[in-house]
């Protein structure tokens, strides 16, 4: 066995930027949090609600995301609305999302090749728009597992009294996020989310950000940042040509491929495309005019 004294280091071996020095942290951004989630919600239901509501063309997207007393977004939402409150297991955290009955209706009359009227004072879903509804709430439950990657979401309870489904207190504070659903007719509805300041904690979990700036190295800017001088390969697709595997061992000197360049070009590091742009000149040499770019999302 060779007996020796282990080596001391003559310095330092590595120097670490600020942000990963940081040995503190502080909460997350509940605010921030949760109008990441609603879009993700809205993401994932835009794709479930264009399948049962056979309408492919349907788009959804967010209105506002606010934070207030339960007691005032039960008056915000009103009556005639149908109620569904999710939970992960505790029913006292939990997320409720509410549907004007009529506009289910409506969307269900859709579906049967009708033009979506609705009587206005319709506040009570009729029998034959039950399974319909049901539907939804199904939808509804699969679009929150997906945006918070929690498969233990379900349906605690739903109907037509908000009191009754919900188990938020009037007082208590909650955050809220109105749904815009438009059809491929530009007909419009609203769903309704409230969220408990609870499950919200619970979905982001223990995360938790630098208190030296609060921000990602994206939102202070790249200039000065500890990888500002990180080299990316980036290449640009100016062209593909599919060919078969026949034509493909026929090659030889001399062939001539007919190829036509892309008028939308994109703009590639690995496998992310970052921009697109068209084909130009520059100093006699080809270049690259971005005509959308991702950086900034």
């Amino acid at each position: 066995m060779i007996v020796t004294p282990f080596p001391q280091a003559a310095a330092r071996a590595a120097n670490h930027c600020a942000e990963l020095l940081s040995r503190a942290a502080s909460p997350p951004d509940l605010n921030i949090e949760f109008t990441r989630f609603a879009k993700g919600f809205a993401e994932h239901a835009n794709a479930l609600l264009a399948e049962i509501c056979d309408d492919r063309k349907l788009s959804t997207g967010i209105l506002e995301t606010r934070r207030m007393p339960a007691s005032e977004w039960y008056d915000l939402v009103g009556t005639g609305h149908r109620h569904c409150f999710f939970t992960s297991g505790q029913e006292s955290r939990g997320i409720l999302i509410s549907v004007g009955i009529g506009e289910l209706v409506a969307q269900f009359d859709r579906i049967l090749g009708g033009a979506g009227e609705v009587d206005e004072q319709c506040v009570a879903l009729p029998t034959s728009a039950r399974r319909f509804a049901a539907q939804f709430e199904d939808r509804m439950a699969d679009a929150l597992r997906r945006a918070c990657d929690r498969r233990g979401i379900t349906i605690a309870a739903s109907g037509e009294d908000i009191e009754q489904v919900a188990s938020f207190g009037a007082a208590e504070m909650v955050w809220t996020a109105a749904l815009e659903v438009t059809a491929a007719d530009g007909q419009t509805w609203t769903v309704h989310l409230a969220a408990c300041n609870a499950i919200m904690t619970e979905i982001v979990g223990t995360r938790a950000v630098s208190p030296a700036t609060g921000r990602t190295v994206g939102a202070r800017g790249i200039e000065g940042s500890a990888i500002s001088d990180v080299d990316l390969p980036l290449r640009a697709v100016l062209v593909d040509v599919p060919m078969s595997i026949a034509r493909l061992a026929r090659l030889e000197p001399g062939a001539v491929i007919p190829v036509a360049i892309n008028r939308n070009v994109p703009l590639l590091t690995g496998n992310v495309i970052i921009a697109h742009g068209c084909v130009g000149e520059l100093d006699d040499r080809v270049a690259l005019e971005l005509t959308k770019s991702f950086l900034s999302e």
